[in-house]
């Protein structure tokens, strides 16, 4: 049931930023970053990977590949340093996302 209810929260953003199809190349670069976020925030949590493949048809989602990546990174135990492994995952999908622009 927590489970349920983290899942739910962590998605319940996406689609109110993605309502747009009118979206600048940098407004797409962050909203991958935020549904990185939500990807690494359940990889965190401790959501099985089986549960988080849908996320790859939500909308502003990246790829199946970066889900599978993100469950390659570790697992924290304090709070502190899952909030860490969000941020950097985070950023790294922006940062390949703003790359590819150029």
């Amino acid at each position: 049931m927590r489970r349920t209810v983290l899942t739910l929260l962590l998605l319940a953003p996406l689609p109110v930023q993605a309502s747009s199809n009118n979206h600048s190349p940098d407004q797409l670069c962050h909203l991958r970053g935020s549904w990185a976020a939500t990807v690494m925030s359940a990889r965190q949590a401790g959501i099985p990977l089986s549960s988080q493949l849908h996320l790859e048809n939500a909308p502003g989602a990246g790829t199946r590949d970066e889900i599978l990546a993100a469950y390659e990174h570790p697992r924290f135990s304090t709070a502190p340093m899952q909030q860490r492994a969000v941020e950097d995952y985070r950023n790294e999908v922006e940062l390949r996302c703003f790359k590819n622009q150029q």
